[in-house]
């Protein structure tokens, strides 16, 4: 029998847990096979705070998609960011072996140098090393330096480092109901596979992901990227904001924010009323539609500030001819793309949702897919299946039996007992 091929991309967000189960087609698109979607728990800012709530939330999003998909997950990428997330460009270099001619042993030797270059210690971690280009002789911009001659050999890296107990909190959450994480992605990373285009990449363009917790960034240039980062105001911040100021409870104004919200308060016609459930006697309250606006603008403001101040500390905005592309639940209030391109220089800003989809492309076009699609991308694109094989095997002994109730069958018992 074949082995399952298909893959399992899981976004633990601060607002939102999901998860992407897809196959990749024989045209080369990404055929989504199911989608769990559950409100998240135990987070903050993308940092697991509550181990039982985050576990909770999480299996109760991989059962919707199990269900959906009639698969079940037994390895996923799985996506990371938060505040702790740092990242810089370094350079490794070596001396080519005496024929002159670089290995891949040269390769090999010139990224660890680079990474080599970056001090951890004990709390972090590197989670990503990623080639941007290699120079030999000086000679930039080269993709694939095996074979080629030269003396010299230095290697560009974007390095991402996180904090080493964050990672293990995530790490075990996912695997207490009995999912190994194949691999944690750093998320703007996977989200720039489902929304950003191979020519948006070589001009340069900066993607922007407004979560609930945090605003992810990623900046590409030449094909490569070439700064990551997350700063930490995002949806949840407008949701607060909304919240106080209109004297409601945070369920009421996440509602209306979705429905009613703006970024610019001109926007909104002057005779335009909502109305919202004030807290406590839940009474309807008469509210001018543009004061959403005058509430959420300076918020926004604050975030796109944040993201410009970011990319300048690492380079120049001019250098990103390809624009903005922004996504993320938070993005989709209407005017957000005019007020991006008011602070970061006028750049052209367009939204971004999952691309180059197959079959039920339709369940997954919302940017709040775009991180859970992106993982699901990445591990297509490296054969990392999240089924078990399917080859036949001999009945497992009573060890075997054990753990197989252990680590797959009590875990999800616990948590679908907990939902029902």
């Amino acid at each position: 029998m074949p082995i399952p091929d298909y893959v399992a991309g899981l976004d633990v967000g601060t607002t939102k847990i999901c998860t992407v189960i897809a196959q990749q087609s024989a045209r080369g698109a990404l055929d989504v096979l199911g989608v769990g979607l559950s409100p998240s728990a135990g987070l903050k800012r993308g940092v697991i705070v509550d181990q039982q709530e985050a576990t909770e939330a999480i299996a109760e999003s991989v059962a919707r998609a199990e269900r959906m998909a009639n698969r079940s997950v037994h390895g996923a990428y799985v996506g990371i960011t938060g505040g702790h997330i740092a990242a810089r460009n370094e350079t490794g270099r070596v001396r080519v072996n005496p024929s002159g001619e670089v290995t891949a042993a040269d390769v090999e030797k010139a990224v660890q140098s680079a990474s080599d270059s970056v001090p951890v210690g004990r709390e972090r971690e590197i989670i990503h090393t990623i080639v941007r280009d290699f120079a030999i002789d000086g000679q930039s911009g080269i993709k694939r330096p095996i074979g080629m001659s030269g003396h010299r050999l230095d290697a560009h890296v974007h390095i991402v480092t996180a904090t080493a107990s964050v990672r293990q909190n995530l790490q075990r959450c996912v695997e207490q109901i009995g999912i190994k994480v194949q691999r944690c992605i750093l998320e703007p990373v996977a989200t720039s596979l489902a929304v950003v285009t191979e020519a948006e990449r070589d001009l340069g363009v900066i993607l922007i992901d407004i979560g609930g917790g945090t605003t992810d960034i990623a900046v590409f240039r030449d094909g490569a990227i070439y700064h990551s980062a997350a700063v930490p105001v995002a949806g949840n911040h407008l949701t607060r904001d909304l919240a106080h100021l209109l004297h409601i409870n945070h369920e009421e104004a996440e509602k209306v924010k979705c429905k009613f919200g703006v970024a610019i308060p001109q926007l909104a016609s002057a005779d335009q009323v909502i109305q919202v459930a004030q807290m406590g006697t839940g009474e309807a309250a008469r509210v001018p539609r543009q004061l959403l606006g005058e509430v959420i603008q300076p918020r926004l403001e604050e975030i796109f500030l944040m993201v410009r101040e970011s990319i300048e500390q690492a380079g120049d905005l001019d250098m990103t001819a390809g624009g903005v592309v922004l996504t993320g639940g938070a993005s989709q209030l209407w005017g957000t793309d005019r007020l991006a391109s008011e602070i970061l220089r006028d750049l052209p800003v367009r939204y971004g949702s999952p691309l180059n989809l197959g079959k039920l492309a339709a369940t997954v076009t919302n940017p709040i897919f775009s991180t859970g699609v992106g993982l699901a991308l990445q591990a297509a694109s490296e054969e990392a299946w999240a089924g078990e094989s399917a080859s036949p095997s001999p009945l497992p002994g009573l060890k075997g039996l054990h753990q197989w109730w252990s680590q797959r069958v009590r875990p999800r018992l616990a948590i679908w007992r907990f939902w029902a």
